[in-house]
């Protein structure tokens, strides 16, 4: 009894510690993205000095500073070289982590110093539980992610644990902030390591008086198995611990996987289902064993991202689930003379910090700019990792088996007592039906009067502000401001490591109350998303033909005639809305000027219009609006092209034409240009007043500025401006 309850507090030790670890990983990265990019344009201004207030503005040195912090404090595991015989070292590895997360709130100008300490200590434990507890190595990892999914789940896909004035509101009237709680878990996390150490200081003392003494079992992570670790952190961390990104890579709904994604990562932690998980691998020739379990993962993850439905959720869960039980692999557990384990734990670092790098440039890779001499060559590799997000999956996967396809003696699955399979397949089943409740429902809010309503074309910078400051609860609150019942976002991301995570049309219908649809733009996770109080009925979506970074556009078809009892809804038909970005204009390519018959924005503007005229021409009696950033000005042949002469179509019509130049400005640049890149064209739609909302709200949330048009359900009906 006396071992199961260790066992108990071993694992609920590991799992939060684990938490803390993946939930500082996640934080670290976006920031040091943020910073780095704000910090490159800061460069750019004229005058920093003018800076001073404003959001988000980071100084280079600062973020070298930060940098160099981090890399200093993802050496701690080297300290697992000295400490890992040391009774102490958990408890004193528990402190540092608790005290580096519980900073990074309270002291907001040692934001990612703490939290770097609380990653790199989060890295020390994990190297100490593999050298000492190996057999509680998969719960830091699998515990510490299905934590990780239950509170995103709880803040529909945002972790509010990194807010420390987020108030969270109990049942009994008890409201304290975020700053407040992690702290309290912090101590309680400290205090469980300390009885923790205690309980196991005098049983070790008991047993060694024991007769027939035999020292337990230590743990080995050897290279192989660094990178093995390396490349299961980078496929949980960017795909299968994140239920929105494997909802958008299985176009599948998010709220209906959370519940099954949670059982794929917590099941391996059953005694029962690893032995028939053994028995099942024995089935094998120990030879070919490994490269099946290359195949068969791969084969999810290709099914899952090549096609919509079920069938790619249902892949997806497996994988999780089959990755999962690759961790009992990674460590090898005996008595060895010497122990790596902290050194290894580096190469894990090395590894997912390369395959996170290769990740975001398959969605930045078009912002890559041309090195001198003799790094000219690392643009073009860089630009190469185009459309390589599956790719780079599948070099993961292949990474996380080698361990099981270097063994050929040993399957380390093994089962346990009934006892802990029942409890354990308990916790399973609670946190799995948890996941299910707290999803709930989406409640749509509709608009207050269907005859009148504001339709909004709002560019939101991947939820970051000018100076990329982080501001996704700005952007609800200017929508929600404008009164918009519609609107169209671009350069909206859905799960990717440098937004945090965050599904951001998922929580900004959910935050707002609305309906949303999504169209993936470059991967799975960047794209187009339409808001909609109106009830959307269908949604397409078309990838526009670009040389640069990828051009999209996407049909939504809504339906207000549902949300009145008007005797004319037969003969008017559906509302369209269409929600393209279009690439930039390049002035050059190879040191020579690119010709305007070659220009990505004019071969994307006639494939769209083309489109268009499929669906609705040659009559264009049709309910239409065309908004988006189509980065160009009105002095463009383009806006003229679209204004005066497409498709001979005399109905389209820009409603911001009428207002001065300086107030339809769109796009601000951080070097004072300014200019109106963002448009909302209308087809036989009456319309009432138009805004371009330019306060300073609004200036704090994006680089960009949402356009409003206020419109007339159909022609007949009025409504006030």
């Amino acid at each position: 009894m006396q071992l199961f309850r260790r066992d108990v507090l071993r694992s609920l030790e590991a799992g939060i510690v684990g938490l803390l670890l993946i939930q500082t990983v996640r934080h670290v990265f976006a920031t040091l993205y943020a910073h780095a990019s704000s910090a490159d344009l800061v460069e750019r201004v004229p005058n920093p000095d003018t800076l001073s207030d404003v959001p988000g503005v980071v100084k280079l040195a600062t973020t070298q500073g930060e940098i160099a912090t981090l890399i200093a404090l993802l050496l701690l595991p080297l300290l697992a070289l000295i400490i890992s015989r040391w009774g102490i070292s958990f408890p004193l590895t528990v402190i540092l982590a608790a005290l580096g997360r519980s900073m990074a709130l309270q002291v907001p100008d040692l934001e990612v110093p703490m939290a770097s300490l609380a990653a790199g200590a989060g890295l020390l434990y994990l190297a100490l539980v593999i050298a000492r507890r190996p057999a509680h190595f998969p719960t830091v990892i699998l515990a510490g992610f299905a934590a990780d999914q239950v509170i995103r789940a709880l803040g529909d896909t945002y972790d509010r644990t990194w807010q420390s004035d987020y108030v969270v509101r109990f049942a009994d009237g008890f409201e304290p902030d975020m700053g407040l709680l992690v702290s309290i878990t912090a101590v309680l996390l400290i205090l469980l390591s300390i009885v923790l150490w205690y309980i196991e200081r005098r049983q070790e003392l008991r047993e060694r008086q024991e007769e027939g003494y035999a020292p337990p079992l230590r743990g080995l992570l050897n290279t192989w198995g660094g990178l093995a670790l390396g490349g299961v952190f980078f496929i949980e961390f960017t795909l299968l611990s994140l239920p929105n990104a494997v909802a958008r890579w299985s176009g599948t709904d998010y709220a209906g996987l959370v519940p099954w994604l949670l059982a794929a990562t917590t099941l391996p932690l059953v005694p029962e289902v690893r032995d028939v998980a053994r028995r099942f691998a024995g089935m094998f020739d120990s030879a070919w064993r490994g490269w099946f379990w290359v195949l068969l993962i791969s084969l999810l993850l290709v099914i899952g991202r090549g096609y919509d439905g079920l069938l790619a959720g249902v892949a997806l869960v497996f994988a999780q689930f089959f990755v999962g039980l690759t961790l009992w692999w990674l460590v090898q557990t005996g008595l060895p003379r010497r122990n790596f384990t902290g050194l290894t734990v580096l190469f894990a670092v090395v590894t997912f910090a390369v395959l996170a790098t290769g990740d975001y440039f398959t969605y930045d890779y078009a912002y890559v700019r041309n090195l001198s001499d003799p790094y000219q060559n690392v643009g073009d590799v860089l630009r190469a990792f185009r459309d390589m997000g599956l790719g780079l999956t599948l070099i993961a996967v292949l990474l996380l088996s080698i361990p099981m396809i270097l063994a050929r003696r040993r399957i380390p699955w093994r089962g346990g007592p009934a006892g802990h399979t029942l409890l354990v397949l308990a916790l399973v089943l609670g946190v799995s039906f948890a996941g299910a409740a707290i999803v709930g429902n989406t409640v749509v809010r509709r608009p207050p009067n269907p005859d009148c309503m504001r339709v909004a074309t709002y560019n939101i910078h991947g939820g970051y502000s000018q100076f990329f400051d982080s501001n996704l609860d700005g952007v609800a609150e200017i929508i929600e401001l404008a009164g918009a019942d519609v609107v169209l976002l671009q350069e909206v991301d859905a799960g990717r490591l440098v937004s945090f995570g965050i599904d951001q049309p998922y929580w900004l219908a959910r935050r707002l109350q609305m309906e949303h649809t999504f169209f993936p733009q470059n991967e799975a996770l960047q794209g187009l998303a339409v808001l909609s109080r109106v009830p959307i009925v269908d949604m397409e979506g078309l990838l526009l033909p670009s040389e640069g970074n990828q051009a999209a556009v996407m049909h939504v078809t809504l339906d207000p005639e549902r949300l009145v009892a008007d005797p004319l809804a037969d003969e008017i038909g559906n509302l369209h809305i269409y929600n393209a970005w279009l690439g930039f204009r390049e002035a050059e390519r190879d040191g020579s000027p690119v010709p305007e018959g070659e220009q990505d924005q004019n071969r994307q503007l006639s494939t769209m219009l083309n489109w268009l005229a499929g669906q609705h021409g040659p009559a264009w009696t049709d309910r239409i609006m065309l908004g988006g950033t189509f980065n160009h000005g009105p002095d463009s042949p383009l806006y003229k092209k679209l204004r005066m002469d497409n498709l001979d179509n005399p109905a389209i019509k820009d409603p911001f034409a009428g207002l001065r130049a300086e107030n339809a400005k769109t796009l601000y640049l951080v070097d004072g240009t300014t200019a109106r890149y963002d448009y909302l064209w209308i087809f036989n739609l009456p319309f009432t007043g138009v805004l371009v909302d330019d306060s300073a709200e609004a200036a704090n949330t994006s680089d960009h500025r949402p356009a409003i048009v206020a419109i007339n359900r159909r022609e007949g009906v009025t409504c006030q401006p």
